[in-house]
């Protein structure tokens, strides 16, 4: 199985690794901007509790600044958000009866692993660890490095 494409301007800040040429990056571009989203009304799914609400809204002021996030990504989102809120809640429940109660493990455990690996594949794709974040920006400082350097064909040498 292949791995999951990029879209170019992604593509880009990774640094071209697969040596695409200017004319297929540029004819991409334009297949990419015919496929825009908008992103006017990114809205918290219905589904979510109060919690997973602010938990959404929380992340949509830390992604306003991206320009990442579009209307159609608010359910994949949303998932996340109910991921951790139920992850938050099964805690809670243990936190308050404890890890081994009648001295074994509490039964919660496994739903909370569950919803720890959920929301962490969801995160994932939003790019939401630090070391997602950490290969973007240093891919994006390598591409602003070659876009501001003179090159002339000839490396330092003129």
């Amino acid at each position: 199985m292949g791995r999951p494409a990029k879209s170019i301007n992604l593509h880009a800040i990774s640094g071209n690794k697969a040596k695409l040429s200017k004319e297929t990056i540029k004819k991409r571009k334009q297949a990419e901007e015919q496929m825009t989203f908008k992103d006017d009304a990114i809205e918290a799914p219905s589904f979510l509790s109060d919690r997973g609400k602010k938990i959404f809204g929380n992340l949509l002021v830390e992604f306003q600044y991206t320009q990442i996030l579009k209307n159609v990504d608010s359910q994949m989102l949303g998932l996340y958000c109910d991921a951790m809120d139920r992850y938050i809640s099964i805690k809670e429940q243990i936190d308050h009866d404890g890890l081994m109660p009648f001295g074994k493990p509490h039964q919660l455990l496994s739903h909370q692993d569950k919803a720890f690996e959920r929301a962490m594949k969801v995160a994932g794709r939003f790019g939401l660890s630090p070391s997602d974040r950490a290969k973007l920006a240093l891919n994006m400082v390598n591409k602003v490095k070659e876009e501001t350097t003179n090159d002339n064909g000839f490396g330092d040498r003129t």
